[in-house]
């Protein structure tokens, strides 16, 4: 998307308005509607001007640090917070804590601050606390496991983003449990794909659950996970499922109109390319790649630039975007593409505004509690809320972003 017009800012500020206060903008204290949107509209007034190494990795940082101060004690996370009304809900999610253990695992490797290694790993033993086990099917040997999700299922990504975490941290602390639950893991996932290559998203417990490919992200979580834990200890069956995934994935989504915006995917994809460099998987990230371009607004406001569409532009798809464009840029340097400048500047619009998104020590000192909510990234230009997984994809995509090889090319080294 080019960028919006008049009209259409207008129309979209109402409609996002309106929608807010149905969600719920009247706050527990009694604030107005009017005067809640004021407040979370005062906190997006510090812009981001420019782009630097330090401040990418700062901000991490500032995420990882508010993960860790929002851990509990059993390695839980508060997973929704309001920093306007100083309320952090009950709810939980276990593949978006899955992802908060590998993004501060990620952090604890670009920063060696034993501090998040701690938390991850204290949040790895809480997602063991979620691991169940089943029979083994006869083409299978060994034990196979999947994790349960608080609302009772068990989920494809769940699997994907906890073997994710796990090989991460294999990186730094191998041992022989960590390896034998990730097996375990891998193995549920190739009884919930598909012999032409697709996967379910469910494991069915109970009957009820949604059949085939429900989840957009799913897939790329798990093949990801998959390909990492191939890296780990050969397993061939790991690296032919993802193959014949990635296969699958590709012949579909090249009979959309348009791709859709699959960052985990692009991710995945990158991983094949590093083993298996074929042109079909760096065309098709790169190909996902300008279809998340194509919904950036670059000549919009200063509130939305950078951002996506459609409607008010939220700080998690821009971030999740940036990792898949990340994804496709690496590839495409590898490749001498010249699509990888554009790649770039569409990841360094991002960047701007998810940084705009965080709350910092200027943005955060009109709330009731700044030093709860200081380093979290809050939904969007008008909603302060934050949740974990807003901040696992701002930190991941910063860190990517803040990466040697990306900085450099990019010249904020």
């Amino acid at each position: 998307m080019a960028g919006l017009n008049r009209l259409t800012r207008v129309q979209i500020r109402r409609s996002a308005f309106i929608a807010a206060a149905l969600i719920g903008f009247i706050s527990p204290g009694g604030s107005s509607i009017s005067q809640r949107i004021v407040e979370v509209k005062r906190l997006s007034e510090n812009r981001v001007e420019g782009l630097s190494k330090a401040r990418l990795l700062a901000a991490a940082r500032a995420g990882g640090d508010y993960l860790v101060r929002m851990q509990r004690r059993d390695g839980s996370f508060v997973y929704s917070y309001d920093p306007i009304t100083d309320h952090a809900g009950s709810r939980n999610n276990i593949v978006r804590h899955a992802g908060a253990a590998f993004a501060l695992l990620d952090l604890y490797g670009a920063t060696h601050d034993r501090r998040f290694l701690a938390s991850g790993k204290k949040a790895v033993a809480f997602l063991r606390t979620r691991f169940r086990s089943r029979m083994a099917p006869k083409t299978l040997d060994h034990r196979v496991i999947y994790v349960l999700d608080f609302d009772g299922k068990a989920k494809l990504g769940a699997n994907g983003l906890t073997l994710i975490a796990l090989t991460r941290l294999i990186e730094f602390e191998s041992n022989s449990n960590l390896l034998s639950d990730s097996k375990a893991l891998a193995r549920m996932i190739l009884t919930m794909q598909r012999e032409d290559g697709r996967f379910e998203s469910y494991y069915r417990l109970h009957g009820d659950e949604p059949t085939g490919d429900v989840s957009l992200y799913y897939p790329g979580e798990a093949m990801l996970g998959l390909i990492r834990l191939y890296r780990i200890n050969g397993d061939l069956r790991l690296l032919d499922a993802a193959r014949r995934g990635a296969d699958y994935l590709i012949a579909s989504q090249k009979q959309m109109n348009q791709p859709p915006p699959d960052a985990w995917f692009s991710q995945a994809l990158e991983a094949l390319y590093g083993i298996d460099p074929k042109a079909a998987y760096a065309d098709h990230a790169v190909a996902l790649a300008e279809a998340m371009m194509a919904g950036q607004y670059v000549d919009s406001p200063d509130e939305y630039r950078g951002g996506f569409g459609p409607g008010v532009p939220r700080a998690t798809p821009a971030a999740s975007r940036a990792e898949g464009m990340l994804a496709a840029f690496r590839v495409a340097v590898s490749r001498n593409d010249p699509r990888a400048a554009g790649i770039l500047e569409a990841i360094a619009l991002s960047l701007r505004f998810q940084l705009s998104q965080q709350f910092t020590g200027a943005t955060a000192s009109p709330l009731k509690r700044p030093s709860r909510a200081l380093g979290g990234f809050r939904e969007s230009p008008i909603e302060a809320r934050i949740r974990i997984d807003f901040v696992q994809h701002n930190v991941c995509s910063l860190l990517g972003a803040a990466s040697d090889k990306v900085a450099r090319f990019a010249g904020y080294d």
